[in-house]
């Protein structure tokens, strides 16, 4: 089994040299760099333990900068959420460097300061590329899932770091999104956080920030207050649900106009998802207008009609209760905090031509959850054939079954079966780790590992 590193909550961030992120990052070459910003470049690095690590290098400008990464410094070591980019390492030094003085052209030994943040790594990268409009790949219950992510680091910002020195990120948007392996959304970049001693308004005199995501106030006014990310928060909402025009889009028509017609397009593109039931759209729709209707509450023109963070999310709380609710009344085939359907492997048989069957998994339970999938591999192949389930997360199974000569009687259990197994992980296993060791390591340390076999059945197209 691959031991990918992983780190803990709990875990001081690394005071790193420069040497070390050098090393890293080779020399800052380009070929590891993956993003820019207003105060520095971002680097993909690897550790020598194996860690890969994304390393943010912030430009040489004296004063601004020491007051950049003290105040993102200081922000992310008062942060611990599962839905905020967590610090790892950083870098702090001042180094000679022999140069050539513009001047005179005589060579000097200058003072060089050297400052860099360190966080976790996500090969999905940022939100804003994966925004794109209701007929994609993003399946209504991912892309809220994603939107449950962040009003779940939003609401730590705002209230659950500390009621009485509230920290406001004003700069969320897409790009400061990061998606990890299970999409799972992280905030990140704190570099224009503030953290504030009252909740009352302030007042600034400059203008910062990504002007597309600013509200209106904070553009006339230089006003600051929790509403500035209510306001930002919208927009990512409505762009999550409709792609990137739809904020335009949306004020473009009356409020209830734009309700209905996300409903509608909604409502046609999970009537035409097969693997859905009539009571499940049903169910997604109103999910769907909880969510919409709430977005367009955020991004009110007068900030005094905005909801708080914490009025968010009771909204998508009553969400959370209406589907356990359901839950508890389901009887699917359950493993652990896994629901599987259909409890049969079907396939559309047709002679001399691949066949496919579908299996729908829903982790219907607040842990994450380790899926296998075994079938005779000469005969079948699935993708994804193992993975990790966030909470409350649905996933696809797609089984190819290879061309064969001879057609079976229609209807008929072929003898075949695919297995199954999960179990309930902690949060950091990825797909890598899953194996049948780690099953069997599980077992031996007295957790709980569950299979169900399933039945393959052929069914003769007509």
């Amino acid at each position: 089994m691959e031991n990918k590193p992983q780190y803990r909550s709990s875990e001081m961030p690394k005071d790193l040299t420069f040497q070390n992120l050098e090393a890293s990052t080779d020399k800052f070459s380009e070929k590891c760099k993956v993003g820019s910003g207003g105060y520095g470049e971002v680097y993909r690095g690897l550790l020598d333990n194996g860690a890969e690590i994304a390393v943010k290098k912030l430009y040489h400008t004296p004063g601004l900068i020491d007051a950049q990464f003290k105040k993102e410094f200081d922000n992310l070591m008062r942060v611990q959420h599962p839905n905020i980019i967590r610090l790892v390492g950083y870098c702090n030094e001042t180094r000679k460097k022999y140069v050539k003085c513009d001047e005179t052209g005589e060579y000097v030994w200058a003072s060089v300061e050297e400052r860099a943040l360190c966080f976790e790594f996500f090969q999905r990268g940022s939100l804003d590329k994966y925004l794109c409009d209701e007929s994609s790949w993003l399946d209504w219950h991912k892309r809220y899932q994603i939107i449950k992510g962040i009003c779940d680091g939003l609401n730590y910002l705002h209230n659950g770091h500390s009621s009485s020195n509230p920290i406001y990120h004003l700069d969320l948007k897409p790009a400061n999104i990061l998606l990890d392996e299970n999409m799972m959304p992280k905030i990140t970049d704190f570099g224009l956080a503030r953290l504030f001693g009252t909740t009352k308004t302030h007042i600034t005199t400059t203008i910062r920030g990504t002007f597309a995501y600013v509200p209106p106030e904070y553009i006339g006014k230089r006003q600051i207050s929790k509403k500035f990310d209510i306001f930002s928060l919208g927009i990512i909402i409505i762009q999550i649900m409709t792609g990137p025009l739809g904020y335009s889009e949306c004020g473009e028509m009356p409020p209830q106009e734009f309700i209905d017609l996300v409903q509608e397009k909604w409502k046609k593109r999970l009537q035409a998802t097969a693997t859905y039931t009539s009571q499940e759209v049903a169910d997604s729709l109103e999910e769907v207008k909880t969510c919409i209707v709430t977005a367009l509450r955020c991004v009110e023109t007068d900030r005094a009609n905005r909801p708080t963070i914490k009025e968010v999310m009771d909204q998508l709380n009553e969400i959370e209760t209406m589907r356990r609710s359901r839950i508890s009344q389901s009887s699917e085939y359950k493993l652990e905090g896994l629901v599987i359907d259909p409890l049969e492997l079907r396939f559309a048989f047709d002679t001399n031509k691949d066949g496919y069957g579908i299996l729908q998994l829903t982790n219907k339970s607040d842990q994450f959850v380790a899926f296998s999938t075994k079938a005779d591999k000469s005969r079948y192949s699935t993708q994804p054939g193992k993975g990790v389930m966030p909470p409350w997360s649905k996933r696809y199974i797609v089984t190819t079954m290879k061309a064969q000569e001879l057609a079976p009687p229609p209807d008929v259990d072929c003898s075949d079966v695919f297995l199954m197994q999960s179990a309930s992980v902690t949060e950091g296993v990825t797909s890598s780790d899953i194996t049948e060791d780690l099953f069997k390591k599980m077992v031996a340390a007295g957790g709980k590992v569950e299979e169900v076999k399933l039945p393959v059945v052929y069914v003769v197209l007509p």
